[in-house]
C-alpha cells in the first residue's frame, strides 16, 4: 500500500500534464489571431482534428496496448506529442497546422488508454475508486495553472512564449512516464464469451443511454470554444475557464455522494440542463463577473456528468458487454470535441458565436426533459 501512496501523485502529475497538453490549445483562436487566422471555419478545424484523431482510432489503440511495454509507449507518445507541439508553434499555414494538430491528437489518445490500463494494473481493486477519485483531480488543475497563464501571456502579448506549453507539458509526461515502475500484465486471460456489437447495440437501456451520453457530450465539448465566445465579447477566457474549474474540482471532492443520493437517471437529465444553462448564461454576459458564474454553473454540471456517464456504463449493461460499452462511451464523449467545434465555428461564421451558444444550447436544455422521459424514466412509473 505504501508504492500505491507513494504511486498516486506521479499518476496525478501525468494526468495534469497531459490535460494540459490538450486544454492549454483551448486558447488557441486567440494565438491564430495573432497570426492572422481569423476564418471562423478554419479555426474550428484546426481545434476539431486534435479531437479527431485522438477519438477515432482510440478501440485500436487497445492492441498497441496488449503488445507493448507501458512505460515504453507513455514514454513514446510523450515524444510524440513534444514533436507535434513543436511542429504546431512553427507552423503558419491552415493545413499544417491542421497537420501538426492530427498528430497531437494521436498521441493524446494514446497516452490516455496507456496511462488508464496502468493505473487499472498497478492500483489494487480494493482502493482503486478512491485512488482513481483523486488520480482524476489532476485533470483539473490544467484550468486553474495553465489556462491563467497561457490567457495571461496571450493577453501581454507573449503569443511566441504562449505556444510553447503544449511541448512543456508533453516534456512533463515524457519525464514522469520513466520514474513509473514497471506494470505487470496477466500472463493469461481468463475466458469468457464476450458479447457482440450488434447484442448490445440491441440493448434498449444501451440506446438511451447513447442518447443521453451525445447530449451530454455536446454540452460538455462546448468548453473548447468558450474562447471564440470571450475574444467576441472582449472578456478574459480565463474568467470563464476559472471559475469552471473550481467549480468541477470542488464538487468532486465535497458532493462525490451527490451520484449516491440522486438517481442516476435523473442526475444524466439534469446535468444537460445545467451545462446549457451555464452555456446560455455566458452567451448573454457583457461581463466578466457574469461569465465568471456562468463557469461556475457549468462547472458544477461538468464536475457531476463526466464521472457519472463513465459510472452508468456499468449499470445499464451486463457484464460481458461492459469492455465494448466502455469504449464506445469514450468514443462518444471524446467524439463531440470533434463535432462541437466545427458547429460552432459554422454557426458563429452566419450568425456571431454570441448567437451560436445560445442556439445550441437552448436546444440541449429543452432536450433534458424528453432525454428523461424516453431514455431513463423507470418503466411503469
Amino acid at each position: 500500500m505504501e508504492q500505491i501512496k507513494r504511486l498516486l501523485p506521479k499518476l496525478m502529475v501525468a494526468n495534469f500534464g497531459i490535460m494540459a497538453f490538450s486544454q492549454v490549445y483551448f486558447l488557441l483562436p486567440m494565438y491564430l489571431s495573432y497570426k492572422g487566422i481569423t476564418d471562423p471555419k478554419a479555426v474550428g478545424l484546426i481545434l476539431g482534428a486534435f479531437f479527431f484523431t485522438s477519438t477515432v482510432p482510440r478501440p485500436f489503440l487497445a492492441y498497441l496496448v496488449e503488445a507493448f511495454s507501458l512505460r515504453k509507449l507513455l514514454f513514446a507518445s510523450s515524444i510524440l506529442g513534444l514533436v507535434a507541439g513543436i511542429g504546431i508553434a512553427c507552423s503558419k499555414t491552415v493545413p499544417l497546422l491542421i497537420l501538426w494538430r492530427l498528430i497531437a491528437g494521436l498521441d493524446f489518445g494514446l497516452f490516455l488508454v496507456a496511462l488508464t490500463t496502468y493505473q487499472t494494473f498497478v492500483i489494487p481493486e480494493e482502493v482503486r475508486g478512491s485512488a482513481f477519485a483523486l488520480i482524476t483531480v489532476g485533470s483539473i488543475f490544467p484550468f486553474i495553472v495553465v489556462l491563467p497563464i497561457g490567457d495571461f501571456m496571450l493577453h501581454r502579448n507573449m503569443e511566441w512564449l504562449y505556444i510553447w506549453l503544449a511541448p512543456l507539458m508533453a516534456l512533463v509526461c515524457g519525464v514522469i512516464s520513466l520514474t513509473l515502475r514497471p506494470a505487470k500484465k496477466k500472463s493469461r486471460l481468463e475466458e469468457e464469451q464476450w458479447g457482440t456489437w450488434r447484442e448490445l447495440l440491441s440493448l434498449r437501456s444501451v440506446q438511451g443511454y447513447l442518447i443521453s451520453a451525445i447530449l451530454y457530450g455536446l454540452t460538455d465539448a462546448a468548453i473548447i470554444s468558450i474562447t471564440s465566445l470571450a475574444m467576441e465579447k472582449e472578456l478574459p477566457p480565463s474568467a470563464f475557464m476559472v471559475p469552471f474549474a473550481w467549480g468541477a474540482l470542488l464538487i468532486r471532492l465535497l458532493g462525490f455522494k451527490i451520484l449516491d443520493i440522486i438517481p442516476k437517471g435523473i442526475l444524466a437529465s439534469l446535468v444537460i440542463a445545467v451545462n446549457a444553462f451555464g452555456l446560455i448564461g455566458a452567451a448573454l454576459a457583457s461581463s466578466s463577473l457574469v461569465f465568471g458564474v456562468s463557469g461556475l454553473i457549468y462547472g458544477v454540471g461538468v464536475g457531476i456528468g463526466f464521472p457519472l456517464y463513465l459510472a452508468l456504463v456499468g449499470e445499464v449493461t451486463p457484464r460481458r458487454f461492459r469492455p465494448k460499452a466502455t469504449a464506445l462511451a469514450w468514443f462518444l464523449l471524446d467524439g463531440c470535441y470533434f463535432v462541437t467545434p466545427i458547429i460552432f465555428g459554422y454557426l458563429s461564421a452566419f450568425i456571431g458565436a454570441s448567437w451560436a451558444f445560445r442556439l445550441l444550447p437552448i436546444f440541449l436544455l429543452f432536450s433534458s426533459l424528453p432525454v428523461y422521459i424516453f431514455c431513463w424514466r423507470p418503466k411503469g412509473s
